[in-house]
């Protein structure tokens, strides 16, 4: 029997591979065309625009296994399926629960690995790239000027231009806003023909403009105070932001970038302070009735002052409770947002495990698959793989959206897509254990003599 387990495996691991590999060049296109642009348009060296494309497989990666597991599976019981050695299998008592036993260990050994591989690796590696994208922005604070974009480069600063070019920083229709702080209602906008950027340091930028207008409105309260005031050179020294602030954003950690402690302490967290706020109200909601009753009570109450009426004491009574029931939705808000963010870690913490979990889902799954489409050849084993992944990834995207919004438990929209196709796989492999496939999946008949006609 171990050297079935052989064949079987050594016919699995070419298609997982070739699997791993195309599905990753996939989902990494998007990366390159960033690589690229790094590189040859905004001017970052070859080492550090490699690290970001290497950094950028991490997540990818926890991605594509699970994928390419499914076209391994395919293509290895279809190829066995198709050269009839399954028949020969079964004829010698050698059934597709035994023949999946090995590809079975072989999905909970990656499963394992890939949990492993959540918790230890693509934090750091997650963590590590957006540092590394941070520190491009703060090098190169220029990148995040886009054309045709309002940029906010700052709680100060917010920019527009027509045309830039990222080599020589040279602008065309620049429009700056500038502002005293984000509660500025009427910054001045500056109006410029042309101008030209030139990175000074991290966050530290000089934005010269020529031929333009400043437009000021001193007294927002007075409109009539608005002057304008035309230059032929301007000179802005830009600053981004401050030091320290760069080292407390570069220490702060995504729900990406942590690992399973680390998430599990942040739920704890901030379950803790919804559970503080939920208390206060209560306390603060029993402290309005409780005054309530003193006032209404003959004993306690206070007396009616001489130029007091009783509408008087309704007024200032109504008052207060308006000001409580305002503070009480405050509460409210925020302990939902606590809970909104433990929402967040939890759906991580979940899907540090699903995704690897769905190795085995689609062991499972496969190989009733292949063995039903086994005359349909290796494009329909692809097909299928691909087809299955994406009922799997819009089951996943979909429940984590939910989750995240608060509409579902965390677990239940992790944990649902490996229990559908789990369940259909489950059904499927004892239909084809019983010789009584649900469907028959194969190219359609007609399409080889329509191929031939248009030949």
């Amino acid at each position: 029997m171990k050297l079935i387990d052989r064949h079987l495996l050594a016919t699995f691991v070419p298609p997982f591979l070739f699997g791993l590999s195309i599905t990753t060049f996939l989902l990494m296109i998007n990366v390159l065309q960033v690589y690229i642009n790094l590189f040859l348009e905004k001017g970052i060296s070859i080492v550090t625009a490699s690290e970001v494309l290497v950094l950028s497989l991490g997540h990818t990666i926890a991605l594509t296994v699970p994928m390419a597991t499914l076209i391994g599976v395919l293509m290895a019981v279809g190829h066995l399926a198709g050269d009839h050695e399954v028949t020969a299998l079964k004829a010698c008592g050698v059934g597709l629960y035994r023949l999946a036993r090995p590809l079975l260990v072989t999905g909970v050994v990656l499963t394992a690995g890939m949990i492993a591989y959540n918790h230890y690796v693509l934090p750091d590696g997650n963590h590590r790239l957006r540092n590394t994208l941070f520190e491009i922005q703060q090098m190169r604070p220029t990148l995040e000027i886009r054309p045709n974009t309002f940029a906010e480069i700052s709680d100060r600063y917010t920019i527009f231009v027509r045309f830039k070019d990222d080599q020589t920083g040279e602008l065309q229709d620049v429009v700056l806003y500038q502002r005293e702080g984000r509660g500025d209602l009427a910054p001045d906008v500056v109006v410029a023909d042309h101008g030209r950027l030139k990175t000074l340091g991290p966050s530290r930028i000089r934005l010269e403009l020529f031929d333009g207008e400043i437009h000021r409105v001193p007294d927002p309260e007075n409109p009539s105070t608005y002057n304008r005031t035309r230059f032929t050179r301007q000179t802005f020294m830009l600053v981004l932001e401050r030091e320290e602030t760069r080292v407390r954003r570069g220490n702060r950690r995504g729900d990406r970038e942590m690992d399973l402690n680390m998430l599990a302490a942040a739920i704890a967290e901030q379950e803790s302070l919804a559970v503080q706020k939920s208390e206060s109200a209560q306390k603060h909601l029993r402290d309005v009735i409780d005054k309530a009753y003193l006032e209404r009570d003959p004993d306690t109450a206070p007396e009616l002052g001489a130029t007091r009426t009783a509408l008087d004491e309704y007024t200032q009574w109504q008052s207060l409770t308006s000001s409580r029931q305002r503070s009480l939705s405050l509460n409210a808000q925020t302990r939902q947002d606590h809970r909104t963010r433990a929402g967040k870690y939890a759906v991580e913490w979940h899907k540090k495990f699903s995704i690897p979990v769905a190795c085995v889902v689609f062991v499972v799954l496969g190989i009733p698959l292949a063995v039903v489409s086994a005359r349909g050849g290796r494009g329909v084993s692809v097909g299928l793989s691909l087809l299955g992944f994406i009922v799997y990834y819009v089951f996943l995207s979909t429940g984590e959206k939910m989750a995240d919004r608060g509409r579902v438990d965390a677990w239940i929209a992790m944990w649902s897509p490996n229990l559908v196709l789990g369940v259909v796989g489950v059904f499927l492999l004892h239909r084809a254990v019983q010789e009584n496939p649900t469907v028959e999946l194969r190219w359609p008949s007609w399409l080889p003599s329509l191929r031939k006609r248009s030949s």
